[in-house]
């Protein structure tokens, strides 16, 4: 595949009557020529639904042409190998790409590199770094980590906690659990008494939390794994009775209803994706890689993902809920999405 060139355009001279000189004024062309095909993980969460959006405002800005596709369901590996063969088809210079299956991706992503089209993973990791270019995404070990921490202080380091997991398939499944987990284990008198995935479905985790509560009455705080689950998870502490004085609840994403649960008192905390900077950062690494063929990322780009509360503590947060929405939903309840 040819390497894409950024190429000098002559605007044409122009004559200025001080001292008469002569500047030559030159414009820098766009690289429209560039073609990146993006494929997310699903339809059915707002999170995704806003890291394209993002992604085509960056493309739009830098002068890609972007093709995006995503799955309706976050478990359709076969839809989403169907997507990277279509970009392999249409001879896209570079691919963008969350892994619905850290391992079922490779063999498409493989037949991609060998075309020699550019590959940038975000957000849930490809198993084999030796078929991508470059990783950017969120550091979900340590947000995880933020939420366990918040949790079992919240607790006073003592009581039963669970957890509702998500696709442990998913490199984002496996590392939240872990920051989770790592976090409940500093803690002595934090017993983790359930542990149940919901496959990132709110209707799925909603039938775990009426599970986790009637097995373990005593539980005092549930984390899950993504906002998606914790609209499920709360609805159904709801349903069972309990106040938010009953329990501690966390998600992690920071979508509009967990802010909205966050804001109404019903939700404690959530951690933050950085869905800004793995949209716009996925679009400007395969920008750069298809135009500099000696750029190398063997570093993954981590960015960090905030802890946000309702209100100030000091030590565990990193957003009041009111600074995360100005970032984040500037335009809530004024537009649907709130950006």
């Amino acid at each position: 595949m040819n390497k894409k060139l950024l190429g000098l355009v002559m605007a044409g001279v122009m004559t200025l009557g001080m001292a008469g000189s002569t500047v030559m004024a030159a414009e820098i062309s766009a690289p429209s020529d560039i073609d990146v095909y993006w494929i997310g993980k699903t339809l059915n969460n707002p999170w995704w639904i806003s890291v394209a959006d993002f992604a085509q405002k960056e493309a739009d800005a830098l002068g890609v042409n972007l093709t995006i596709a995503i799955p309706q369901e976050e478990v359709d590996l076969e839809k989403q190998v169907s997507m990277i063969e279509a970009a392999i088809m249409s001879e896209a210079d570079a691919i963008v790409i969350s892994a619905c299956s850290s391992d079922g991706v490779i063999p498409a992503i493989t037949q991609a590199k060998e075309a020699g089209i550019k590959v940038v993973n975000f957000d849930t990791r490809i198993s084999d770094k030796g078929v991508i270019d470059a990783f950017v995404g969120g550091d979900d070990v340590a947000g995880a980590y933020k939420a366990g921490k918040y949790i079992c202080e919240k607790l006073g380091g003592e009581g039963q906690v669970a957890v509702i997991t998500g696709l442990l398939e998913q490199s984002t499944g496996v590392d939240r659990r872990a920051g989770f987990l790592q976090a409940c284990e500093e803690y002595p008198g934090i017993e983790v008494v359930a542990e149940q995935g919901a496959e990132w479905s709110s209707d799925k985790a909603a039938d775990v939390m009426t599970n986790i509560l009637t097995a373990n009455p005593d539980v005092k705080g549930v984390f899950a794994c993504n906002d998606q689950m914790a609209v499920g998870m709360v609805n159904a502490a709801i349903a069972a009775g309990k106040t938010p004085d009953d329990l501690v609840l966390v998600g992690y994403d920071g979508i509009l209803d967990s802010v909205n649960m966050i804001l109404d008192g019903t939700l404690d905390a959530l951690v933050s994706l950085p869905n800004l900077d793995e949209g716009a950062m996925g679009v400007k690494l395969a920008a750069a890689l298809c135009l500099n063929d000696d750029y190398t990322f063997d570093r993954e780009i981590l960015y960090d993902c905030t802890l946000v509360t309702g209100e100030f503590l000091e030590g565990m947060t990193d957003q009041t809920i009111y600074e995360y929405v100005s970032e984040r939903f500037p335009l809530r309840g004024v537009t649907e999405k709130g950006y």
